[in-house]
């Protein structure tokens, strides 16, 4: 069926964000329409529904996006881009939407992708470059076409990732059962009647506290919303690491396949550091790359803007394929670099028994910090990098910092402005009375005005065999040294840096229950005792990547930071 096109109320708004944005092309196909329901037969027979978004004459090039969230749902983008001669084409993948089929996310996105592209290729209005485009799922559908025969001419990919299970649900080795529940509970509601999804999105939050807390967490959805997706049960029986069922599913592994792609990441992202890794594999491959990082969590609406833009830049015979280009947090502007991450000096401040960092480089007391994990009462996350919007992004830390099985670190107000771009390192002399324990470190920043907002942490589940801790012992014991997820924040001058160690930030990473399978085993809840030491000889020490904007001086010792902060 074709007919003028109607935007529902989100693509509206959308399509009128669009067109208020800065440095977009204007529109010169003013008469659009949209072909709706095109049935496109899969390889095994199944039918996805596809519309196609053209104006009468256009000669444009192709945009194609796959989605399961809805073809209404992008047509504000579609509708935009087709305004300016251009094709877009819009599939719902299978068992979503229409389409035939049951959806088993990332199993069917390579031969639906071929068989997508081999049906577009083939249409005679497809006469120019053909750019798949979009974010998060719309991105697992795009590295799923570099493992085919038929590619799209250039790649636009936002917050996603090529290895799904090591980016989002498993880093650092636990389970990061708050993103996968959020899923589950938004694909269950997403084709519901609008009374039925009102409902339910008012539950969301409450619902997903219960579901975190399910024993066993394969039960999590169910206990949330009802509901039982086998895909879920599927990353909670999949959780070791290297486990083989995950193989199919690491798409564009061959680098070599992968055309020109733009990644747009960010900061308070939920794909950031594997987004930062597959960057990485394609500037060795010497691949042509563009990276874009903002300041944003996982849907924001600023994402769709500029990987749109992108998208038109792409069509421009002259644009440019590589740099970086990044906000700096914190007010500290944006910067166009010719790599990530640039040259940097390392930084190094040490923890201390009276709960200071010390960046004067002298040598303290060595002394046994202690505290109690217990995960009948995890430790919160207080935010971070997830796809639950009541907990996502930089929040404020008190509740964090209050609690006994936080321990607390704060250096002395700053006399200049800081700029850290890289990815900060902790070591830490670390023992645990249980030979699995977590270790959860979070950066902050406390402003003038004394309150605390996170920047950035970083999170491995430990085990006796760890080869990340250096001479560890059967019992756990040794230094661990762990990367924080990369930045590029400007500590303002009179500001504090602070840092957290703790052994949970639940249901960003799902509690660690002290039994030998801690993502399917919660039958039992062991209580442990953990311990870092600072000071002596291997004292524990945070590195920073630091630019700073005139010599820093260690300054007057300020008085004793403890453990347990007020706001």
């Amino acid at each position: 069926m074709t007919d003028a096109p109607r935007l529902g109320g989100a693509a509206r708004r959308e399509y009128r964000r669009l067109n208020r944005a800065a440095d977009m092309p204007p529109r010169t196909h003013h008469e659009v329409v949209r072909a709706a329901g095109i049935p496109v037969p899969a390889d095994d027979g199944t039918t996805l529904l596809t519309d196609h978004w053209h104006a009468e004459g256009a000669g444009g090039h192709t945009v194609l996006i796959r989605t399961p969230y809805g073809r209404d749902g992008i047509a504000g983008v579609a509708l935009f881009l087709a305004e300016r001669g251009h094709h877009v084409v819009v599939q719902s993948c299978r068992g979503t939407f229409g389409s035939g089929g049951a959806f088993d996310p990332l199993h069917d996105e390579v031969a639906d992708g071929q068989a997508t592209m081999r049906w577009l290729r083939a249409q005679t209005w497809a006469t120019g470059r053909v750019h798949s485009w979009g974010g998060s799922y719309f991105g697992v559908t795009q590295w799923a076409y570099c493992d085919g025969d038929e590619r799209p001419d250039a790649l636009g990919i936002a917050i996603s990732a090529r290895r799904f299970d090591d980016a989002i649900l498993y880093p650092g080795g636990g389970f990061s059962i708050d993103t996968p529940l959020t899923w589950a509970y938004a694909l269950d509601i997403q084709e519901r009647s609008l009374p039925s999804k009102a409902w339910a999105l008012l539950r969301a939050r409450s619902a997903f506290r219960r579901g975190a807390l399910a024993i066993p967490p394969s039960e999590a959805v169910r206990v949330a919303r009802d509901a039982d997706p086998q895909f879920f049960r599927d990353w909670v029986e999949h959780s070791e690491h290297g486990d083989p069922w995950w193989e199919p599913m690491h798409f564009a592994q061959d680098v070599e396949t992968i055309p020109p792609v733009t990644l747009v990441a960010g900061w308070q992202d939920l794909f950031l550091v594997g987004q930062l890794a597959d960057y990485a594999a394609l500037r060795d491959a010497d691949r042509p790359v563009r990276l874009i990082i903002g300041d944003w969590v996982h849907g924001a609406p600023e994402i769709t803007v500029i990987g749109v833009r992108e998208a038109l830049r792409s069509f421009t015979a002259d644009a440019a394929t590589n740099g970086v280009r990044l906000d700096v947090t914190g007010g500290g502007g944006r910067r166009e670099l010719p790599s990530w991450p640039p040259p940097h000096t390392a930084m190094t401040v040490t923890l201390t028994a009276d709960g200071r960092l010390d960046r004067s480089g002298a040598e303290h007391p060595a002394a046994d910090l202690t505290y109690r994990y217990d995960p009948a009462d995890p430790t919160p996350d207080g935010g971070g990098r997830t796809l639950n919007p009541f907990s996502a992004g930089r929040r404020r830390q008190r509740v964090r910092e209050r609690r006994d099985d936080v321990l607390v670190f704060t250096g002395d107000p700053l006399p200049e402005d800081l700029l850290v771009i890289g990815v900060p390192e902790i070591a830490l002399p670390f023992s645990s009375s249980h030979p699995r324990a977590d270790l959860f470190v979070r950066l902050c920043e406390v402003d003038t005005r004394g309150i605390s907002r996170a920047v950035t942490d970083g999170y491995r589940r430990l085990s006796p065999d760890d080869a990340g801790i250096d001479g560890a012992s059967t019992d756990g014991t040794g230094t661990v040294r762990l990367e924080l997820a990369p930045l590029a924040h400007r500590f303002a001058a009179g500001s504090r840096l602070r840092v957290q160690v703790s052994s949970g930030a639940h249901p960003l990473h799902l509690r660690n229950p002290g039994t030998d399978d801690p993502v399917r085993d919660h039958s039992r809840l062991l209580a442990s005792e953990q311990t870092v030491r600072v000071g002596g000889s291997d004292p524990a020490t945070l590195t920073l990547p630091a630019e700073v904007t005139a010599p820093a001086h260690a300054g007057a010792a300020s008085p004793p930071v403890h453990r347990r902060v007020p706001r």
